[in-house]
């Protein structure tokens, strides 16, 4: 996957904001690595929003009970209900509370599930932030995004 011809489509799901500051060092580290990026807010979304990306990044809160972020349930929803993301690569940082340990990062791996089952194919392990971590979740999104899109720039 070169850097040269992949659209980059960062989709956020956010509660209170912290997962957009996520989205930001993950687009900045995917731009500085010569990615072409979009970064959206979740919100009205539908299926289509993945139409012109062949890299799907999801970055997710996860509130109450495991669930996904209100601005993301009508696009999670619609993507439960069916599309064909065959071609597709996605990766997903997921943040949670490890306090929360029935439903840390429940939002990511529900993401993870889903986009699997439409054919997409995940290029990355999950990464689970921890907010009890003592560690600033923005730092480590970009670091993480960082870690692996150079492997993928350079074909693996």
């Amino acid at each position: 996957m070169s850097s040269d011809n992949v659209r980059v489509g960062i989709f956020v799901a956010t509660m209170t904001g912290l997962a957009e500051m996520c989205g930001e060092e993950v687009e900045d580290a995917l731009t500085s690595a010569g990615f072409h990026c979009e970064r959206l807010l979740m919100d009205g979304l539908g299926t289509d929003a993945f139409d012109e990306f062949g890299l799907i990044v999801i970055v997710t809160s996860t509130y109450g009970h495991g669930e996904i972020p209100d601005n993301g349930q009508a696009l999670f929803a619609a993507v439960e209900a069916g599309v064909d993301l065959s071609g597709k690569t996605y990766a997903i940082f997921a943040l949670g509370d490890r306090t929360y340990a029935d439903t840390f990062c429940a939002a990511g791996d529900r993401w993870d599930a889903v986009l699997t089952s439409c054919g997409a194919t995940r290029i990355v392990d999950i990464e689970r932030q921890d907010a009890s971590s003592g560690t600033l979740a923005e730092d480590v999104a970009g670091e993480w995004a960082a870690g692996w899109v150079g492997q993928i720039a350079r074909g693996g």
